[in-house]
């Protein structure tokens, strides 16, 4: 009877001990630049926008492809690395009231100069080169990274990163501040196409507020919203590999002037993003 009690104890003594020793596993989240090396990355968005506008609600579609390329230039060892950014070609699918359009750009010579920290965060961005598509791609954020923590992070632990963002984009009649306040968690790992990736969950909340002028007329924007999702870190190449995101947003845009109206907008966008060293 003892032996039976002593070998139950041990046994709830090591399930413990693996247990424990399983939450204390961690990994150093930072991005591990190499010169001279380069990557691909490929970024699919798909945007559905609701909006309601004298009465009639309409309804449109978007589906982005684009392809750009990350070439390391240099690198200030622990502090940061400065990386050219290329977008040799994208694609653009829209569809509303009835009518599908889609245009294929190809052999761009659209190139940003960024430095990055490693933690991921764009420090400066300099273009170098633009093609005539320019005011497209500057719709696009397409030199950017997820965020890490830039520290050793146990599994199971969370951390918060709250960002403010002001925008102007090319084309674009808003200048925006985007807030974002989100918390991440590093779930533990995960095998994905064969490989072990560490996977990183997210959830947060997102505000929009922006004014700007078109035709005369003075517009106002407002929203709220919330994005979630997962991202997989390949401790390897020290870089996040795989990303999926769905955001939701509801917005309101206010004119007035010539005409006073307010939009009420709803938007839904899920965006995968694909990063591996180019061979």
């Amino acid at each position: 009877m003892k032996k039976q009690l002593l070998r139950k104890t041990l046994i709830i003594a090591l399930v413990f001990i693996s247990g424990f020793a399983y939450s204390q596993e961690a990994v150093m989240l930072k991005y591990d630049f190499v010169k001279g090396k380069n990557y691909v990355q490929n970024t699919q968005v798909t945007q559905n926008v609701t909006q309601t506008m004298g009465g009639r609600e309409m309804k449109i579609l978007a589906e982005v492809k684009l392809d750009n390329e990350f070439s390391v230039e240099s690198v200030e060892k622990d502090v940061s690395a400065t990386v050219l950014v290329s977008v040799p070609g994208f694609s653009v699918h829209s569809s509303a009231m009835g009518k599908d359009t889609t245009m294929n750009f190809k052999d761009l010579k659209d190139k940003s100069r960024v430095t990055f920290s490693l933690t991921g965060k764009s420090l400066s961005s300099e273009k170098v080169d633009s093609s005539d598509v320019s005011k497209v791609i500057g719709q696009i954020d397409f030199a950017k990274l997820r965020i890490l923590p830039g520290k050793s992070v146990r599994v199971g632990e969370k951390w918060q990163d709250k960002t403010v963002e002001s925008k102007k984009g090319s084309g674009s009649p808003f200048a925006t501040e985007n807030t974002s306040d989100i918390e991440y968690t590093l779930v533990g790992k995960e095998v994905r196409d064969g490989k072990e990736y560490y996977k990183i969950s997210y959830t947060g909340d997102i505000t929009i507020n922006g004014k700007g002028t078109q035709m005369g007329m003075e517009m106002f924007i407002e929203g709220t919203g919330k994005s979630e999702g997962f991202f997989c870190f390949d401790p390897k190449m020290s870089m996040v590999v795989y990303t999926e995101d769905n955001t939701e947003l509801d917005m309101t845009v206010a004119v007035s002037g010539q005409q006073n109206m307010t939009i009420p907008m709803t938007q839904s966008i899920k965006t995968i993003v694909k990063f591996e060293e180019k061979i």
